[in-house]
This record gives C-alpha cells, structure tokens and sequence, in this order.
C-alpha cells in the first residue's frame, strides 16, 4: 500500500520552465519554501545544465526531473541508472514504451537504491500529453480517445509496478474508479478560470482535480509568471486544503 502521509505543501508542485539559471534562482526566492518540490523540465535542462538540479535543492527543494524517459528498454535503463545517481526525489518516463521498459527501470533504480542505502526515486508514467485531443490522437493512429487511451497506458504502469501516472485532471476520476488508490496521480493542466489555456487542451482547476482523487497537482506558467509568486501560491494552496478538507 502506497504511504500517501502527504502535508498541503507537498501537493503542489511548481514546474520551472526558465531557461537561466538566475532566473531559477530568482524564482527559488520567491516561492520562499511554500512547495516541497520544483519540477525541473526538458528546456532547463538542455538550457543550464543538470547541475541545475544541486542549485534547486541547496535551498531546500525537492526536484522532480522531468526526463520523459522514452526508448528501446536497455537505453531508458542506462539512463535511469545515471538518472539515480543525481539525487532526485521523482522521475518521469513515457508508459508508452511499453510494460518492459518501465519494469526495468523500476528494478533497476530499486537495485540502486538499495546498494547506496537511499531511497529510490518515484517513477511517474506520462500518459498522454495535455496538449493532445481526440483529433490528435485520431491523427496519430490511436484507435481509442485520449480517455479511454489513459486508462490502457495506466494499466500498463500499474502493472509494471511503477509509482504513479502522470495524466490530465479530466481522467482522474476514471483512473481511481478503475485502478484504485494504491498508486499516486499527478495532474498537470491546471488552471485557474482567469487563466489562458496557453498550448494545453486538456485543462481544469485545482479544486477539480483534487477532488476527483489526484495526489499532486502540477503548475508552471500560471504560477512563476505572476507578479506576486508567493501570493498565487498561497492562493492555490488554500484551494487545495479546502477541498481536501470538504473529501
């Protein structure tokens, strides 16, 4: 059973979408340690660099390393192997590679883990990208819709073992009627209704994802591009602990 002992902090993570490193450390200031962990994606990384990753955590956050793992299964463990060694508490990988992938980066992070004595990172599986519709998944050969797509590939990752699923807030009530809750669900696609949809199609607020049983709400742009950081977090963290409060 997955120990779900989650603080309102914890829930919200922020995606750091900045391509300079000041500007990382800008945004660390500002959201003060009201978060728990910063999401740090393709476009930080290839732009600073992965000592990046050490910057984020000196002031105390936890970092989910977007990696979107995706590959033939002996690469993506390869990858993971080195991924295990830069002391990241989550990762993400692609489901739609497939049920062996995902089990042997799951076991080989678990091997890690335990020769080094550390906790292992959290492996979340991408379902299917925000910013796809059925119209795209047509377009791309995919027989099914995007949510009944989501349910197969949350299949798969919960099969393979792996700790959670990454997936739009429009899904997750489906996923927990089917697959239950001993799994964790993260939600990108957030927004507040003031806010722009920007490239994502799949979108919904806080309050609806949270109370349709996802674990962790994640938001980037809708948060670290407001003048008052600090504030816009507060705000979304009262949102969150007044639904979970309401359950």
């Amino acid at each position: 059973m997955k120990d779900k002992k989650l603080s309102i902090k914890d829930r919200l993570i922020i995606s750091v979408d900045q391509s300079k490193k000041i500007d990382v450390i800008s945004l660390c200031k500002k959201i003060s340690g009201r978060v728990s962990t910063l999401k740090l994606g393709l476009e930080l990384i290839y732009g600073v660099g992965l000592e990046v990753i050490d910057t984020v955590k000196s002031f105390g956050y936890k970092v989910m390393l977007d990696a979107k793992l995706f590959d033939i299964p002996n690469t993506v463990k390869g990858a993971a192997e080195a991924i295990g060694g830069l002391g990241v508490s989550a990762v993400t990988i692609h489901t739609l590679g497939g049920r062996q992938m995902l089990e042997q980066t799951r076991e080989i992070l678990e091997k890690q883990s335990e020769s080094r004595a550390k906790f292992r990172p959290l492996l979340f599986g991408v379902t299917i990208l925000t910013s796809l519709d059925d119209k795209d998944l047509k377009t791309l050969g995919f027989k099914e819709d995007f949510s009944r797509s989501v349910l197969g590939l949350a299949g798969v990752a919960i099969e393979a073992g792996i700790d959670g699923i990454i997936c739009s807030p429009d899904e997750v009530e489906a996923v927990r009627k089917k697959f239950g809750t001993n799994f964790y669900i993260a939600t990108p696609g957030i927004r507040l209704p003031e806010d722009a949809a920007g490239d994502q199609k799949r979108i919904n607020t806080p309050e609806e994802a949270m109370s349709r049983g996802a674990d962790f709400i994640i938001v980037g742009r809708s948060i670290t591009t407001r003048e008052d950081v600090g504030g816009t977090i507060d705000l979304y963290l009262e949102k969150i602990e007044r639904t979970l409060g309401h359950a």
